[in-house]
């Protein structure tokens, strides 16, 4: 397969500063995040006004680009505080927001911002892409569909702009889809379990994820007995979608490969970076087959709930994406922390690391910091009073020659599997 001048955008989650300057130093092309209102992960970290300018800058500086989540249930006594936020993301320079309220669409519209239309619109067919175009540039596309659905949506598109048939403004309509993370029990995240036990509004992104705890399966019978089908098992908690092994596919149909992610932290923001980063582009230069095993790999190091395909080839499979046995993280790594960067030598590109557990050389190690993101490493040597060795004890200071510059009070984490 040749894709001669064919790309897609890749787009990252960010919760905060950090996971924005992370996604975009490793590679992605855009980034998406939340104020702290009025966006579906009301838990997370999120942005203040400031960071989110500070955030857009540097994104700009590096010709990226900034989409603002808007994407929750909007209430009446909500309609004031849309208004501002769609105001200062105006004045802000946002590149787009992303929406699911057809008011708040147009309310945007007005403020002349670019709209994306949210996964919770639930789009599963052209003729509601359609509907959409009137308002969005991009539709990001149900998480149950089929990639054969994919296509005959992309396909009729297209058939219908050659044909004249339609209004062109959805002619340059983006494709958007999901390509990587959590996925939601609930079609297109629009769950209510969370506010019917809870009364914690999934749909206003307060969800305490009751779809992740062990639950009970009961069969009644109607003579009054009944038996336990299932006990004690995670029956609604769908594994991760992980698409790295199908992204030739995808380049064909969706103009923007979407990370789930925005509560996650730094480490998985540049994990999954690089690594789909790394796919796209061996795809382009036709290295990607033989490195897809590498990439595997790279994937099983962060947050996931085993992986599978999602509702991609749900069509040709009978497989599904649940796992029944498995609470929280499956991944077969994990990250302690090690140490604190106490000082950076620019000149020589040398860290002098504060220790309060050991570190040898060959390990690998993550550095996060608020201005340097997250970024990765391994000791290819140890200087302890300007002498070699092999291996830095707990109270000691030891000296790293890194590839990247990090600052003062950056954390050290090493990666060891289980």
């Amino acid at each position: 397969m040749s894709f001669g001048e064919i790309m897609v955008e890749l787009l990252a989650p960010a919760r905060d500063l950090t996971c924005l300057k992370t996604a975009i130093n490793y590679g992605a092309d855009a980034v998406y995040c939340g104020l702290k209102e009025l966006n579906m992960r009301f838990t997370a970290k999120n942005f203040d006004r400031n960071e989110l300018k500070e955030g857009i800058k540097f994104a700009h500086e590096n010709n990226k680009k900034v989409y603002l989540c808007t994407n929750t249930v909007v209430y009446e006594n909500d309609l004031k505080k849309l208004n501002d936020i769609f105001d200062f993301a105006n004045c802000s320079e946002v590149d787009a927001v992303i929406v699911s309220d057809l008011g708040a669409m147009e309310l945007a519209k007005e403020y002349g911002l670019r709209i994306h239309a949210s996964v919770q619109t639930n789009i599963t067919n052209s003729l509601t892409a359609k509907f959409y175009s009137k308002f969005a540039k991009r539709i990001i596309l149900s998480r149950e569909l089929t990639l054969n659905q994919i296509k005959d949506i992309r396909n009729n598109l297209k058939n219908d702009n050659d044909n004249g048939k339609y209004n062109n403004s959805y002619y340059n309509l983006e494709l958007e889809g999901f390509i990587h993370g959590a996925l939601c029990v609930a079609i297109s995240g629009r769950c209510f379990l969370s506010s019917y036990l809870f009364n914690k509004n999934a749909n206003c992104g307060d969800c305490l994820q009751p779809c992740r705890r062990k639950w009970k399966l009961i069969n009644e019978h109607v003579d009054g007995t009944h038996e336990i089908v299932c006990e004690g098992k995670y029956l609604l908690s769908p594994k991760d979608i992980c698409m790295i092994e199908h992204v030739p596919e995808l380049m064909e149909v969706l103009d923007s490969f979407k990370i789930e992610g925005r509560a996650k932290n730094a480490d998985y923001v540049m994990r999954t970076v690089k690594t789909y980063r790394e796919a796209i582009d061996s795809v382009i230069d036709g290295t990607y087959i033989e490195k897809i095993p590498y990439f595997k790999k790279e994937l099983q190091k962060v947050y996931n709930r085993e992986y599978d395909t999602g509702f991609y080839f749900r069509d040709l499979t009978n497989n599904h994406d649940f796992q029944h046995e498995i609470e929280g993280n499956a991944s077969p790594y994990r990250k302690i922390e090690v140490g604190t960067v106490v000082n950076f030598y620019k000149k020589v590109g040398v860290a002098e690391i504060k220790l309060i557990g050991d570190l040898k050389v060959g390990d690998e190690i993550l550095i996060i910091g608020n201005k340097t993101g997250c970024i990765e490493e391994k000791i290819n040597s140890i200087q302890i009073n300007h002498k070699t060795v092999n291996i830095g004890k707990k109270g000691e200071n030891i000296g790293v020659k890194l590839n990247n510059i990090v600052r003062e009070n950056d954390k050290v984490f090493k990666m060891i599997r289980n």
